[in-house]
């Protein structure tokens, strides 16, 4: 058994000499590819200080004259780099001024774009007409008062990887003390294992079937008690590791538990939700993300802010929130998605610190939200204070005109004396519409208003509506009909809620109406509904506004809507009294022919019924 050890060993010793021997061509190699690749940084370090001071010459002293040497061939040969395949000066067309090259080089032809100043400083491969080498051009232009004059090349050889007599002492020295050491190490490691060797030799002996007097030699009953010490240890480290592992995956399952349990709930808010590491590396992206960003939410995962595919202005607007220092308070920003300025995205970051620690930043939390309707709401709420402070600056600045002449002039004629008080009182009750319309709409929308039903006489109620049009001087030049059959029966309503619609619906049919129009105020009635109706022959609405016309602040845009006036309330204002009875509001309009706005009302067998 021992010569066969002996073989062992020896094929073992000469597994390590032949590693050695292939670690130590690895370390050259590697080596090797480090001076190249420091060559290739030194060359175009070296190529750009070149060309630069080239470049810093006029054009006069790079071109040769008669009677003197190629100034460029002088300055290549002080650089003195024994790589410079050759050397150019060319006009902004590429036509070689000066040449100095190399021997059997041939300079590129490919010439420089004179209409792309980004392009005229830099380098590029080109092809050297020699197989297998390539050249590494550097390149920069000859300006003169602004002015392109023409450009200097200068390219040199790549560095390539391969084998130079002149690095065999650097390798020498590289793989000599890789070779010693190998062998020094399994020299040591063998000394070591000896011991163990003895061991196995001795348990092979007793295995093979030793005297059984050998029990009893205290040397064998020593070895075989340490050894069965040395399973023992061994054993029982063994399953305190497989323990230790079991523990290890049972953690990690309930910290994977615990994340999915975090990410369910991120899902379902209905926020856009980013996480970011302290690297500021995406970790997190619920699925709200991809409509605000307009990306595929898995595409930012795993990315820096700086990479995801999304729109640069999005990432301008997103920059100042994602770069920031650590602080405890949130950061905002806004940012309009896809260039449209009729929607806004609102994004705030907030940092992330460690519960126990809370000086230590582990990440930061952006939240985006879609804030168009405050956007427009807010927007609306300017234009209506705008608006509503035009509308009672003028009643006011009416009333108080003719106040002070009435009170400046006893002697006025009579007629302008009525035509005064008559602009007076008109005005004064165009301000109290608009300060009762307004404090009815705070009401309905604080849900203080409740409905007081009472049996109501539509006849009377449509006929007084239009008596009061008519009063207010609002209707002159119009025909005024109320249209209601005898026999409709009381309906029950808020009597006092119903004339305020009514009242918004024909003081808007006067005011948008054509001079000798009319208004047709009617009702009638079916099995299970009242209808009122008020019919106009005014200059209409354009289909694209009725989808809006009962919207709160909302006016049209149409030229003589927007002469005649109106604050985009009494519409509104309508609609929330008819929907306080349960009823419903609809409009049909054609523009240049009126305008029909019906008022339905459920009867009270029905509505008992739906009780």
């Amino acid at each position: 058994m021992i010569p066969a050890r002996s073989s062992s060993a020896d094929r073992a010793g000469l597994f390590v000499l032949v590693a050695g021997l292939a670690a130590a061509l690895l370390v050259a190699f590697l080596a090797v590819r480090n001076q190249t690749e420091q060559r290739a940084t030194e060359q175009v370090e070296q190529g750009a200080r070149l060309v630069k001071a080239l470049t810093a010459i006029p054009k006069e002293g790079l071109v040769p004259a008669p009677g003197r040497p190629n100034p460029l061939a002088t300055v290549l040969r002080a650089h003195g780099n024994a790589d410079l395949a050759y050397g150019l000066v060319t006009d902004p067309q590429g036509q070689p001024l000066s040449e100095v090259t190399a021997p059997g080089l041939t300079p590129s032809a490919q010439p420089l774009a004179a209409d792309k100043p980004a392009e005229w400083f830099g380098h590029r491969p080109v092809d050297s007409g020699v197989a297998g080498l390539e050249l590494i051009e550097f390149h920069g232009p000859l300006l003169q008062g602004g002015r392109l004059e023409g450009f200097v090349r200068v390219a040199f050889r790549a560095p390539t990887l391969g084998f130079d007599p002149r690095q065999i002492p650097f390798l020498a020295g590289l793989a000599l003390p890789v070779l010693l050491l190998v062998p020094l190490f399994f020299f040591m490691l063998r000394s070591q294992l000896r011991p163990l060797q003895a061991v196995s030799q001795r348990v092979e002996q007793l295995a093979a079937g030793a005297p059984p007097d050998a029990a009893g030699d205290p040397a064998t009953r020593d070895l075989v008690a340490r050894f069965g010490r040395f399973l023992d240890a061994t054993e029982k480290r063994i399953r305190e590791l497989e323990a230790g592992r079991g523990d290890a995956e049972t953690a990690i399952k309930l910290l994977g538990y615990k994340r999915e349990k975090v990410e369910s709930a991120l899902e379902t808010l209905p926020d856009g939700v980013l996480v970011l590491d302290e690297g500021s590396l995406t970790v997190f992206a619920n699925t709200t993300v991809g409509p605000l960003l307009s990306a595929d939410p898995a595409a930012l995962v795993g990315k820096r802010p700086t990479e995801w595919p999304v729109d640069d202005a999005i990432l301008r607007a997103l920059t100042p929130l994602l770069g920031g220092q650590a602080h405890s308070a949130s950061q905002h920003a806004d940012f309009h998605p896809d260039g449209n300025e009729s929607r806004r995205v609102s994004v705030w970051a907030l940092p992330l610190f460690a519960p126990r620690d809370a000086s230590r930043r582990l990440g930061s939390l952006i939240v985006l939200r879609e804030t168009t309707d405050q956007m427009l709401a807010a927007r609306a709420r300017d234009e209506f204070i705008a608006h509503v402070a035009h509308e009672l600056k003028t009643p006011l600045a009416n009333i108080a005109l003719y106040g002070e002449l009435l009170r400046d002039d006893p002697a006025l004629p009579a007629d302008t004396r009525v035509e005064a008080i008559n602009t007076v009182c008109d005005e004064s009750r165009r301000a109290a519409a608009l300060i009762g319309n307004l404090l009815n709409i705070s009401r309905i929308e604080a849900g203080s208003i409740v409905i007081d039903r009472q049996r109501v006489r539509l006849a009377d109620l449509l006929t007084d509506c239009m008596e009061q049009l008519r009063h207010t001087g609002a209707a002159r030049d119009l025909r005024l009909h109320v249209e209601v059959p005898p026999d409709l029966p009381p309906v029950e309503l808020d009597k006092d809620l119903l004339r305020i619609a009514l009242n918004n619906l024909l003081t808007n049919a006067a005011k948008y109406n054509r001079a000798g129009g009319e208004i047709n105020l009617s009702a009638d009635e079916s099995d299970e509904r009242i209808a009122i109706t008020v019919q106009d022959s005014g200059i209409g609405i354009a289909a694209a506004d009725l989808p809006r016309v009962f919207d709160k602040f909302y006016r049209s845009a149409d030229r003589e809507a927007v002469a005649r006036g109106g604050h985009g309330l009494g519409l509104y204002l309508a609609r929330q009294i008819v929907e306080l009875h349960q009823g419903q509001i609809e409009v049909t309009s054609q523009p240049g022919q009126g305008t029909r706005f019906t008022l339905s009302f459920r009867k009270p067998h029905v509505l008992l019924r739906a009780a």
